[in-house]
């Protein structure tokens, strides 16, 4: 095992040896000399006896837990893209560097939404208030064959968080939409804010479906042959001719 080979470091001819180059390692030198060396196999277990040491368990020792938030699951699923979950998970804490936040540190002059509607940019309102990224989700939803109104940014976590469980191929496009179009809407803000390179919104659609076509083309998913509903969802998203 790797704690007896380590352990077999501090000890020389059945003697306690640690390095004393430290405070930390002569406090370990001193508090260790009372304690018996085996002549036999010694192991090192972490908490308990025959426990042994993992990065897992050390950080779940000293973290604060606290219980699953209700909408872990509509970013965390098994069909995640990594890096859309991690701009949706950014969106849903109301993490994203928005204008908003930016103008009080004076690292924007004015906080007017880059989308060009007038308004001013926050979390809230670029997901999805503003004209252009509601627009852009109101076609995303009706691909997924949802028909209603945009709700507030909260509202809307929270109701695709109630209509995404499971795995099943609805559920499964309302997670990966939810991720594409956040992750590319803010690409787009991106694009817009540093680089002054405007896309239309079909080039964002495309985007959006490209994403998300490719990952559930990869999944144990079998549109063809399964009931009407279905079938029209594989055909919104291209998934079937």
């Amino acid at each position: 095992m790797v704690g007896s080979e380590l352990l077999q470091t501090v000890i020389i001819n059945n003697l306690w040896s640690w390095p004393v180059t430290s405070p930390d390692l002569l406090e370990i030198h001193y508090r260790v000399q009372e304690i018996p060396i085996s002549t036999s196999y010694d192991c090192i277990f972490w908490e308990s006896v025959g426990q042994p040491f993992t990065s897992k368990g050390a950080w779940a020792s000293v973290r604060t837990s606290a219980p699953p938030v209700g909408w872990a699951k509509l970013v965390w699923h098994h069909a995640r893209i990594a890096k859309h979950a991690f701009y949706l998970w950014l969106a849903i804490l109301g993490a994203h560097r928005t204008r908003d936040k930016l103008l009080p540190l004076g690292i924007v002059s004015s906080t007017r939404c880059p989308f060009n509607c007038g308004e001013n940019e926050s979390v809230e309102h670029l997901f999805f208030a503003c004209p252009f990224t509601r627009s852009i989700w109101l076609q995303v939803l009706s691909k997924c064959n949802i028909f209603r109104q945009i709700l507030p940014w909260p509202n809307e976590i929270q109701w695709m968080s109630d209509h995404s469980r499971g795995k099943k191929l609805p559920q499964t496009l309302r997670k990966l939409a939810l991720g594409a179009t956040v992750y590319h809407v803010w690409m787009e803000r991106n694009s817009r804010c540093f680089k002054n390179n405007f896309h239309p919104h079909d080039h964002i659609m495309h985007k959006i479906q490209g994403d998300v076509a490719a990952k559930v083309a990869g999944l144990a998913v079998s549109p063809e042959n399964t009931e009407e509903h279905y079938h029209s969802l594989a055909c919104n998203w291209g998934l079937i001719g």
